[in-house]
C-alpha cells in the first residue's frame, strides 16, 4: 500500500490541488504545500517520488508529514462505500448510518455526518471511478445510430451492401451492446432495443434516445409525442423514454463517446475483412464487441463488463417471460357495413362504432381494434393472396339491418329486379357467396347507384359481361366495363352474329328450287 508521500506524488501527477490532497489524505494543508514545494525544488518529477519508500523520501525531502485528523476516529472505506453509493436508492446518509453502526459495534468512534458527506465528496474528487452522481447503476440506457456505415459484399452480384450500426451503452459501467442493420427504420430501431435488452439481461429505468423519426414524432419545449410503436414497447418491458433535448448533445453524451469508440473498435477494426452477408458481419461483430467489453480500463480497475457484472447487473429490471412482438399502429374508420379495410380485406367490428375512427395494433399475423385506448376485438389475416374479403363475427352485427336506413336483401333484390335480369343475376350471385348478408351492402349499393349515371340497360348489360367472363362483381370491374364501352361491343358482336346466323340459315324457296 502507498504511503502518504506516494500519494501527494501520484495526486500531484494528476494535477489535484493541493487543499483536496490534505482533504482527501487527512493531512494539514502547510504540510501538503510544503512537500510539495520540495519535491518541485529537486531535480525529480513526481512520478519518481511515487515509487519512492517513505523514509528515503523523508531522508531526501528532511521532512515529516504531521497528520490532521484524530485518530481515535475510524476512517470510512470509502472506496468500498462509492460502489454501494452507486445501487439504485443508496444515499450518503444511508451509508453513514450503516458506518455508524458498526462502529459503535467496535466500540470505535464514527465521524459525524457533515466530516462523512465531507470525505466522502474529497474521495469521489480525488479518485478515478465511475461517475456514480451523474449515473446511477441501473437507472438508464443511451441509445443512438452510428454516423459510419458497415459494408459487405453480397455474393451473387458482388456490390458492397451497407448497414446501419446501433448502440446501447449503459453509463454507469460502460457496458455496451452493439448490432448492424440494413436500415433505420421503425422495425430495425424497435427489434434492436429487443436485442439489446436481450444481451444486458434485463431494463434501466428510462432509455434516452436520440430525436430521431422512428422513435420521437414530436419533442418541443411543451410536448413530447413518441412513436406510438416505441411507446408501446417500452410499456411492455416497463421503462420510460425520454428523448434528449434539441440541441444539447451532453444530453447523451456517454453513448456519443461509446460511439466514437466503439466505431474505431469494431467498424474501423474490421474494415479490411470481407463479409458476404449482415448476418456473418454480425457474427464477427460479436466477438469484437465482447473484446471490447472485457478491455480493462487504462486509468481505473477493471473492465466495462467487470462493473457491469458486479455491480449494475443486480440493478436491472428483469426481462418479461416473452420478447416484445413486433407491431405497427394505424387508424382506420369503421364503414357503415360494420367493417373496417386493411390489407385489401374486410374485418367486421361492433357496429356502435359505424362511423368511428379506431387504432389498430397490427402484427405479421394477426391485428387487435382499440377504440379509446380500449380493446374491442381481434382478427387474425386473410393469406397474403386473398383480395375483397370479408371475415365477419356476427356478434357484432346489428340484430335488425338498420344499415343504410333499413336496406335489406330483399329491398337490394327487388331494386335489382328492376334494372335487368343480369343484374338480378349478379347481385344474387354476390349475396349467395357471402355467410353475413350485412357484408355485401356497401358492394351492391355502389353497384346498383352505376345506373344513375350509365342508364339501366347500360347496367344490365355490364352485368351480362361480367358474368359471361366470371370478372369479380365490385363497382370498380364494373365501371371499367362502361367506361370502355364493352358492354356495348359485346351486343353489337351478339347481333351481328345474330344477323349473319339468319343470313346463313334462313333460306328462301328459290333456294330449294320451288
Amino acid at each position: 500500500m502507498s504511503n502518504k508521500y506516494q500519494e501527494i506524488a501520484r495526486l500531484k501527477s494528476k494535477n489535484v490541488s493541493n487543499r483536496k490532497i490534505a482533504d482527501s489524505l487527512g493531512l494539514s494543508r502547510n504540510s501538503v504545500n510544503l512537500i510539495v514545494k520540495k519535491m518541485s525544488s529537486t531535480k525529480r518529477t513526481f512520478q519518481e517520488f511515487e515509487v519512492m519508500e517513505e523514509q528515503k523520501i523523508q531522508e531526501f525531502l528532511n521532512f515529516e508529514i504531521v497528520p490532521k485528523r484524530d485518530t481515535s476516529y475510524v476512517m470510512p472505506d470509502y472506496e468500498k462505500l462509492t460502489k454501494e453509493l452507486s445501487r439504485p436508492g443508496v444515499t450518503m446518509q444511508l451509508l453513514w448510518e450503516e458506518y455508524s453502526d458498526e462502529c459503535r459495534l467496535s466500540g470505535t468512534l464514527p465521524y459525524k455526518l457533515t466530516q462523512f458527506k465531507k470525505y466522502f465528496n474529497d474521495h469521489l474528487n480525488t479518485h478515478e471511478f465511475t461517475d456514480v452522481l451523474k449515473n446511477r447503476a441501473g437507472v438508464k440506457i443511451e441509445t443512438d445510430w452510428a454516423g459510419s456505415k458497415a459494408n459487405w459484399t453480397d455474393p451473387d452480384t458482388g456490390e458492397i451492401q451497407y448497414g446501419y450500426l446501433f448502440v446501447g451503452v449503459l453509463p454507469f459501467s460502460g457496458y455496451a451492446f452493439a448490432k448492424v442493420y440494413p436500415n433505420m427504420k421503425t422495425e430495425s430501431w424497435i427489434d434492436a432495443h429487443i436485442q439489446m435488452f436481450n444481451y444486458f439481461g434485463g431494463v434501466t429505468q428510462i432509455i434516452v434516445s436520440d430525436n430521431l423519426k422512428t422513435g420521437v414524432t414530436k419533442n418541443t419545449k411543451d410536448e413530447i409525442v413518441l412513436n406510438k410503436t416505441y411507446s408501446d414497447l417500452a410499456e411492455y418491458y416497463s421503462t420510460t423514454i425520454v428523448p434528449t433535448r434539441v440541441r444539447h448533445p451532453r444530453d447523451k453524451a456517454m453513448v456519443e463517446n461509446t460511439v466514437g469508440k466503439l466505431t474505431t473498435a469494431l467498424l474501423a477494426k474490421m474494415r479490411n475483412l470481407q463479409f458476404f452477408s449482415m448476418d456473418e458481419y454480425n457474427l464477427h461483430l460479436e466477438k469484437e464487441l465482447e473484446k471490447f467489453n472485457l478491455k480493462s480500463f487504462q486509468k481505473k480497475k477493471g473492465s466495462r463488463f467487470s462493473i457491469f457484472n458486479e455491480i449494475e447487473k443486480d440493478t436491472l429490471t428483469p426481462l418479461p417471460p416473452e420478447p416484445y412482438e413486433l407491431c405497427e399502429w394505424k387508424i382506420a374508420k369503421v364503414q357503415k357495413n360494420s367493417h373496417i379495410s386493411i390489407r385489401r380485406n374486410y374485418y367486421s367490428v361492433p357496429h356502435d362504432l359505424i362511423g368511428e375512427e379506431v387504432q389498430l395494433k397490427i402484427y405479421p399475423q394477426y391485428f387487435k381494434v382499440y377504440y379509446h385506448q380500449e380493446l374491442v376485438c381481434t382478427h387474425t389475416f386473410f393469406p397474403s393472396s386473398f383480395l375483397g374479403n370479408y371475415r365477419t363475427e356476427p356478434s357484432h352485427m346489428p340484430e335488425k339491418s338498420n344499415i343504410y336506413q333499413e336496406w335489406n336483401k330483399e329491398r337490394y333484390l327487388n331494386w335489382a329486379k328492376a334494372k335487368g335480369e343480369f343484374v338480378l343475376k349478379l347481385i344474387t350471385q354476390i349475396f349467395e357467396k357471402s355467410k353475413v348478408e350485412q357484408t355485401c351492402y356497401q358492394t351492391v349499393h355502389s353497384i346498383l347507384k352505376l345506373a344513375d349515371t350509365y342508364s339501366d340497360e347500360r347496367l344490365n348489360s355490364a352485368c351480362q359481361y361480367a358474368l359471361e367472363l366470371n370478372i369479380r362483381p365490385i363497382r370498380k370491374n364494373l365501371k371499367y366495363i362502361l367506361n370502355t364501352n364493352k358492354d356495348i361491343c359485346q351486343e353489337r358482336k351478339e347481333k351481328e352474329e345474330s344477323e349473319n346466323t339468319a343470313t346463313t340459315f334462313l333460306r328462301g324457296g328459290d333456294y330449294f328450287g320451288k
